[in-house]
């Protein structure tokens, strides 16, 4: 309990800084953040009926440039709190408490769909349902964050969104079998609305050595509300490492009859165990993705460039400069506007 407490402390500390902070004195608060507050890791053993805690406090800077348009920059902070309750014969029930402030809320990581379209401030219990482990396999129903494919090129509703309405409803189903690892789901979104489209999607990866892995993912995703065009969506991908490197490709289609395809390539150097760099090439097509919510911005090519660094055992950051083109503009002819984002983000977890 004394870890939580300590957390929150933190975390309200970070919260509440924007009432009493400009955008530049903020900035400045989070350059002097903290590295080592002596808050211990979740690594201490569960035994049945336990209640484990953990979670994150975040700070990020965030600045957006589109060709033609002014730039947009803000700063989002965040809280995370995880809670899972052990209960016998495999079951856990879990439950995570989300709240973040953005200084600009058209960047902010909450779905503005939900709120009010001027709102910075958020905080819900965001996620919440029930686990199963029994063997290899693991089963979740309930309230939760989802990506599909290796690099979440066709879908992703990441744990880093905050907030109502903006993850999924259903179960989810991973395990090994052999050299295969298996993950399936079946669920529809938690959207504002009526609209909670249905996506169905499984993916199998097999360890053709120890360096090297292939896999592939068949899904589906329709439209409750018949807005959009039901696809169904096929990915490859494969992962390569040698010494210091790690390659990593995928290659996606839908059944739409144009602008249906799309890649991302990665490569990844850890210089050691505490700092890497990567680079990422990709290109998502209008109709390529589930639902054009790809993890990379759809209807855009370009790159990624980015590094990380654990500062300490709890303590980390990532910046990253995203340099792309739109593919279509609004017209559904060809477009081409330039547009950049920058990301820095600090992170502490407990």
């Amino acid at each position: 309990m004394k870890k939580i407490m300590m957390g929150t402390v933190i975390s309200l500390g970070i919260l509440c800084a924007p009432v009493f902070a400009t955008d530049n004195e903020a900035i400045a608060a989070a350059a002097v953040l903290p590295t080592d507050v002596g808050i211990a890791g979740t690594e201490e053993k569960k035994t049945p009926e336990e209640l484990t805690w953990s979670g994150d406090v975040s700070i990020k800077y965030e600045r957006d440039t589109m060709e033609n348009s002014p730039a947009i920059d803000g700063l989002m902070y965040s809280f995370r709190l995880n809670a899972e309750k052990q209960l016998s014969h495999g079951f856990s029930l879990y439950a995570r408490l989300g709240a973040q402030y953005a200084t600009q809320p058209s960047l902010g990581d909450f779905n503005t769909d939900a709120y009010d379209v001027n709102k910075k401030g958020v905080i819900a219990i965001d996620m919440f349902g029930l686990t199963y482990k029994k063997g290899d396999f693991s089963y979740k129903l309930g309230r939760q964050d989802l990506t599909i494919g290796a690099t979440a090129l066709l879908y992703s509703r990441s744990d880093t969104n905050i907030g109502i309405r903006n993850f999924v409803d259903g179960l989810t189903v991973e395990g090994n079998m052999g050299n295969i690892a298996l993950t399936g789901v079946a669920a529809q979104e938690d959207n504002d609305g009526a609209a909670d489209n249905h996506l169905y999607a499984i993916h199998g990866t097999y360890d053709v050595n120890k360096r090297m892995q292939v896999g592939a993912t068949l899904g589906r995703y329709v439209y409750a509300d018949d807005s959009g065009q039901n696809t169904t969506n096929g990915a490859v991908d494969a992962a390569y490492k040698f010494k210091k490197s790690t390659f990593t490709a995928e290659l996606a289609k839908s059944n739409a009859d144009k602008d249906n395809k799309a890649y991302a390539v990665t490569w990844n150097y850890a210089f050691n165990d505490k700092t890497a760099v990567y680079v990422t090439a990709f290109r998502v097509e209008p109709y390529a993705d589930m639902g054009q919510q790809s993890d990379f911005d759809n209807n855009n090519r370009g790159f990624y460039y980015g590094i990380t660094h654990q500062l300490t055992k709890n303590d980390s950051v990532e910046v990253v400069y995203k340099d792309q083109k739109t593919l279509r503009d609004a017209d559904d002819t060809a477009g081409g506007s330039h547009n950049t984002k920058i990301e820095a983000t600090i992170t502490h977890s407990f």
